[in-house]
């Protein structure tokens, strides 16, 4: 695990308090909306520092909100191991997905229009990338 930059033009992140998962608004280089990213993930936060733990399974919603399930193979061969979700968590996992569907064909928000012309401040400074993980979650 290493702390990198995100070089694939840009993107704005919620993540839904309380939610598994998190919506990315993409942005080409030259900031046209691309598009969502949803993705299904577990959050601890320790401190003002926040780890996520990558579900596996993702949405991608095209900007007419037409969406298609991303990793469904991989998602599912891990059901059961003992370093993922067992059979219950992932039907849970998958359960939040079908909402999250639900919000994107409904044109509710996040999949409203909202912040698709997002552009931050120019006076906006990046931060300091953190030091690299000593740890990671999964030996």
């Amino acid at each position: 695990m290493r702390s990198d930059a995100w070089r694939r033009g840009s993107a704005l992140i919620y993540q839904p308090d309380g939610a598994s998962h998190a919506v990315w608004w993409l942005f080409s280089a030259d900031m046209r909306f691309q598009g969502w990213y949803v993705n299904f993930e577990r959050r601890i936060r320790h401190g003002e520092g926040i780890d996520v733990i990558d579900l596996e399974l993702d949405l991608t919603v095209a900007p007419d909100r037409t969406w298609q399930w991303k990793d469904e193979e991989s998602f599912e061969a891990k059901i059961g191991h003992p370093a993922y979700w067992t059979a219950d968590e992932a039907a849970a996992i998958r359960a939040e997905g079908k909402e999250v569907i639900g919000l994107a064909e409904a044109g509710r928000f996040p999949f409203d229009g909202s912040w698709c012309d997002f552009r931050p401040s120019s006076l906006w400074e990046l931060p300091d990338r953190p030091a690299e993980p000593t740890t990671t979650v999964l030996a």
